[in-house]
Formats: structure tokens, sequence, C-alpha cells
């Protein structure tokens, strides 16, 4: 990976669009910063701010799919756009909605929950909230939706979940939005 780092932001683009795993990793190193130096700007009640952060990661990747060399601007700015624009669209989309504060959130995964509950009916209940949640999942969200929200709840990159399930990118993007929207829907 040492050689990589010196490769220009443009080497690592084209590396990027050639789907060159080691050029994602250090584009998405030279880029954290960023994003986490716009993050740590704002604050809001129901969107951390690693949450931002992964906004902005996903605008670099809007960034690496759309920019065009030669039309004006350098990668790095054109990056920052997208990264910033990202984080806005998040603000923007929690604002004025009835958004699950992150405390109410359960995991959906069986076995993944361990509540550290202090009764017997506290964890009862709990474990049935989560039972409703992953039914929620699988009666709501499409196939494809559903394997690209659970690949990306285990913490799957869109780059990984693009691999795993042959969608582009933006593919990926799109069906986690859906996903989000039609969850959010049931459980307001």
């Amino acid at each position: 990976m040492a050689d990589y780092l010196s490769l220009s932001d443009l080497t690592l683009l084209e590396r990027c669009r050639a789907d060159d795993e080691k050029a994602w990793n250090t584009l998405f190193e030279r880029y954290l910063p960023m994003a986490q130096k716009l993050a740590s700007k704002v604050r809001h009640e129901y969107l951390e701010g690693q949450d931002l952060v992964a906004e902005g990661m996903i605008g670099l990747l809007s960034a690496v799919d759309c920019y065009r060399d030669g039309e004006g601007t350098s990668f790095s700015t054109y990056a920052y756009a997208c990264m910033q624009n990202r984080m806005r669209n998040a603000l923007r989309s929690v604002q004025g909605k009835g958004q699950i504060p992150p405390s109410m959130l359960l995991p959906i995964e069986e076995g993944y929950f361990q509540p550290q509950l202090s009764s017997v009916e506290e964890t009862l209940v709990s474990e049935q909230e989560a039972k409703r949640i992953g039914e929620i999942i699988d009666s709501v969200l499409s196939e494809r939706e559903r394997d690209v929200f659970l690949a990306f709840v285990h913490g799957g990159s869109y780059h990984q979940i693009s691999a795993q399930t042959g969608l582009s990118r933006k593919g990926v993007d799109a069906a986690l939005q859906r996903a989000r929207k039609k969850l959010r829907q049931q459980l307001s």
C-alpha cells in the first residue's frame, strides 16, 4: 500500500473505477479526515458524528463515479463538495421528521442482541421487539433491499456489498436508501 500513498488522486480515481481495492482503501484513508472535519462542525439530535462521516464517505463514492477531469475543478474540490452535499442532505432528511432516537434502535439479527436489562419481563419485551423488527424487515423489504441492508448493518462497505450483490455502488446506495425509507415508515 506504500506505493499507493504516493499516487495522485486522479491515478487513484482511475484505479478505483477499475475496482482496485487498494486504490479504494487509499482514497478512503486520504479523504476520511476531510469527512471527519466536516462532520465535527455539525451537531444533531438524531445524527451522530459517525453517521455524518459515513454520509460524507458515500459522497466520496459519488465523486468517484461522477468526476470528470478537465472540467475546471480538481478532484479534491469536487469530492469536498460531494461530501458536504451528502451530509447536508442527510441533515435535511432528519430535520422535522419523527426519527427514532438511537437509544431506541434494536439490533435485527437473532443472537446479536445480548440485553443487559434488570428483569425477565424487560428481556422478554426486548426480544419480542427485536423479533418484530426482523419480521418487518422480511415483510417490507424486497430480497435485494434486505440483502443490501443486512450486509450494511453487518459492517459491509459499499464496495464489499457491490461485489457481493453485483450491483453498482450507486445501486447499493439506492437499495439502502429505499430500505431505510421503508423501515422508517413502518417503525414510526
